[in-house]
């Protein structure tokens, strides 16, 4: 393992990336003088994996969904996860070195699209949030599943996703999840 790579965006990104989702930014002088900085937003890829099956090992195993994407074309690939069968449910789970106070979860899928169904967030306690559930879209491949969300109020180093493979009776190849959300202090 090459080490943990985090990204840390400077609060001017965060204000962007606030405004882009909808949410209501107040004036310096609306704020008062007691406003509290905003804290840092941590972008981070998966250290370790595990799944309900994999197709191969290590070729389509879990440990391939750990880190940074690394596929660019919509295509069968090796250093993706994929289930055993490709027609079933099944659950790939991944752990950050981070805990954060999350607020969105990005799926990179590599191949076979539309069978994401849950996103679910776990604590160190193993208390879990489901924090999206639906209709994953089956829009052409390679594309991102971005989930965003109200924070838990629990720090969060582990993402739980769930597939539905039936949807698509096809694999769907997993090639990185991200976690993002403010490191918990």
């Amino acid at each position: 393992m090459t080490g943990v790579k985090l990204q840390i965006l400077p609060v001017s990104v965060l204000l962007l990336t606030a405004l882009l989702s909808g949410c209501v930014l107040l004036q310096a002088s609306e704020r008062g003088s007691d406003a509290t900085p905003t804290p840092a937003m941590v972008t981070q890829w998966a250290i370790a994996a595990t799944a309900s099956s994999q197709y191969g090992i290590p070729d389509w195993s879990a440990r391939r969904a750990t880190g940074a994407p690394e596929i660019a074309a919509c295509q069968d690939d090796a250093r993706a996860w994929a289930s055993a069968r490709g027609n079933g449910v099944e659950w790939l789970e991944l752990r950050y070195a981070v805990p954060v106070q999350a607020f969105e979860v990005r799926v990179v899928q590599s191949y076979g699209r539309g069978a994401v169904s849950r996103i679910t967030l776990i604590d160190a306690l193993g208390t879990a949030t489901v924090v999206w559930e639906g209709e994953d879209t089956h829009e052409p491949c390679p594309g991102v599943l971005v989930a965003r969300f109200l924070p838990p109020d629990h720090p969060v180093a582990v993402v739980r996703v769930d597939l539905d493979e039936s949807r698509t009776g096809w694999w769907n190849q997993i090639d990185a999840v991200a976690l993002v959300g403010a490191p918990w202090e």
